[in-house]
């Protein structure tokens, strides 16, 4: 029982410190039915999967040492010939199979993911196709023929896969020929062969993201899911919130994840930042948690991007960070300002971080876990709190770190890997344990005017840098598998988050990471979650390993999802 190991280092370097998208005005794919044997799990003559027992032949010391959690027989499509598995006996061609896009061979899935889907383009006339999955600890093979272009596993079949083959390879073939009137025309012939990976550590918490509906709608809301859910549920929308709110767009989570501080948009163009309940009710907080004074702050117009750190966020010292633009207060430019959540001095109560060494604007700000260290995003000119903007004459687009100090700021830094002045860097966000920090970057240009900005960039990529500085890793989630001819740049790949938080396997890190892409259709972004796996070794950690990323099969694959935020949300299942 072999388990699959991470490969050679990319990166290494010391632990130590140092929109797009998200604004209002921007503008569950039917699974396929399975044959007999998948509406109910089937699992093979020992029936683990369904009674969820362990099953399969005994090991050492009682503990199985082979699973039956996959059927015997194969899994035929109730409205194909009996004898379809006939049809695919032979080697067949090597190549011109369906083209599998889902999930990308070389994944890492989460081990309470859910239940994982397969899609496939099917080679030129391909009708009837074969799906094959090996796993080393399994005593069958899952094999499944359909007409349709997607499988999704049953659910009880996944999870007794999950429990029992965490840490270990799915080896997948999948096969497409042309079959007429009973007869083979062509094929089969292999489209993808490879293995995913299924980690022997789960996902964190819940996610949140803004949608903006259905391309040309402009029905935004908030909508989150736990990991491992099938379906999203509502968490804030502009009736929900009352009022004259208009929209409801970029989102931070409370440290104790009741509340999301978001951007509100109101009826005459005021935008600024509020507090509600991520339960569905909207319900705002307490004047204990919030007080009517900071929450009078916080909803000055304009106000946006919030973000918080659990090391001020308590019942003596609690802080949102957010940008704001004033034209007496902050000189007619986008500052990083702080908010106390408890004041009751509308004076004394919110104050503007120095940036010593810093001329820029302010967007996209990131608040250590630890209390100590801001990242945010410098530029010419900044937008809405969130979108960076740059001129032929001054075209930098970098990510600074200030100190937090008591409130104070200070000296703003640089970060090395994260402010080339060749290209632009933006979205920043930091890691649990305060380790990495990941961030948007793309190839500048300038439009015909002399201007360009951050938002919904189809030239921006994913990349991860040590919090203190040093080489940039491009991650491999960037990538969609090479069959579907889409390349990145250009998928807009954007506006990472982190899991709340890592865990450790057997010297391996697991960080876990969130994205919108528009690679699925060029209007309309999804969402992707993707892992970078580390070790550490006398305080300095590597990056073994980026992966692939997996679509996210929860959220509604006709709305436009994107500006997630990854923590340990309390969403309500609906």
């Amino acid at each position: 029982m072999s388990r699959w190991n991470v490969p050679t280092l990319i990166l290494t370097f010391t632990l130590g410190i140092a929109g797009v998208f998200g604004g209002c005005s921007s503008d569950e794919n039917t699974v396929a039915q399975n044959g007999p044997g998948t509406g109910g799990g089937s699992s093979g003559s020992g029936g683990s999967a369904t009674e969820g027992g362990l099953g399969g032949a005994s090991g050492t010391g009682g503990v199985p040492s082979s699973y039956e959690d996959f059927p015997k027989d194969p899994e035929v499509e109730s409205t194909l010939p009996s004898d379809t598995p006939s049809h695919f006996s032979g080697a067949g061609d090597p190549t011109g199979g369906p083209c599998l896009f889902e999930p990308a061979l070389g994944a890492l899935i989460p081990k309470n993911w859910s239940p994982l889907r397969f899609e496939w383009t099917p080679g030129a006339g391909q009708n009837v196709f074969e799906l094959r999955l090996h796993v080393d600890n399994q005593d069958n093979d899952l094999v499944v023929y359909t007409s349709q272009t997607s499988y999704t596993f049953a659910k009880t079949t996944w999870q007794a896969l999950t429990q029992h083959s965490s840490g270990h390879d799915i080896d997948v073939t999948l096969r497409g020929a042309q079959i007429d009137n009973g007869n083979v025309v062509s094929g089969p012939a292999t489209g993808a062969e490879g293995k995913l990976h299924i980690a022997p550590v789960s996902a964190p918490g819940s996610v949140v993201y803004w949608t903006s509906g259905a391309p040309g709608s402009g029905a935004t809301a908030l909508k989150g899911f736990t990991i491992g859910d099938t379906a999203v549920s509502t968490v804030l929308t502009p009736a929900i919130v009352g009022g004259d709110t208009t929209c409801v767009a970029c989102h931070a989570s409370a440290p104790d994840g009741k509340f999301t501080f978001y951007v509100r948009d109101g009826s005459a163009g005021t935008r600024s930042v509020d507090v509600r309940s991520v339960d569905g009710q909207g319900t705002a907080p307490a004047d204990t948690v919030v007080s009517a004074t900071a929450l009078s702050l916080l909803g000055r117009t304009k106000q946006s991007a919030p973000v918080l750190s659990p090391a001020h966020y308590s019942a003596t010292d609690a802080v949102a960070v957010a940008v704001f633009f004033d034209p007496t207060l902050t000189q007619n430019k986008n500052e990083l300002v702080w908010t106390d959540l408890h004041t009751t001095d509308p004076n004394a109560g919110w104050g503007i971080f120095a940036r010593s060494g810093d001329p820029g604007q302010v967007a996209s700000p990131t608040f250590w876990h630890d209390g100590s260290t801001i990242a945010y995003v410098s530029a010419p000119v900044t937008s809405e709190g969130v979108i960076a903007r740059v001129t032929d004459a001054d075209p930098h687009m970098d990510i600074y770190t200030i100190p937090f100090a008591n409130r104070q700021g200070g000296t703003a830094t640089p970060l090395p890997g994260a402010s080339d002045p060749a290209y632009w860097e933006y979205y920043p966000v930091i890691s649990p344990e305060d380790t990495l920090l990941a961030f948007n970057r793309a190839a500048p240009y300038q439009d015909a005017n002399g201007w360009a900005d951050s938002y919904n960039e189809p030239g921006g990529e994913v990349f991860v840098v040590p919090s203190g500085g040093g080489t940039a890793t491009r991650l491999s989630a960037n990538d969609p598998p090479a069959c579907t001819g889409k390349t990145s740049p250009g998928l807009t790949n954007s506006w990472p988050r982190w899991a709340p938080t890592a865990e450790t396997f057997e010297g391996k890190t697991y960080y876990w990471v969130v994205f919108s892409s528009t690679r699925r259709d060029a209007s309309n972004p999804q969402l992707f979650v993707s892992a970078v796996v580390t070790s550490e070794s006398g305080g300095s950690v590597t990056v073994d390993e980026t992966y692939p990323a997996l679509y996210v099969t929860a959220q509604v694959p006709e709305e436009n999802n994107h500006t997630p935020a990854w923590d340990f949300f309390q969403v309500v299942p609906q």
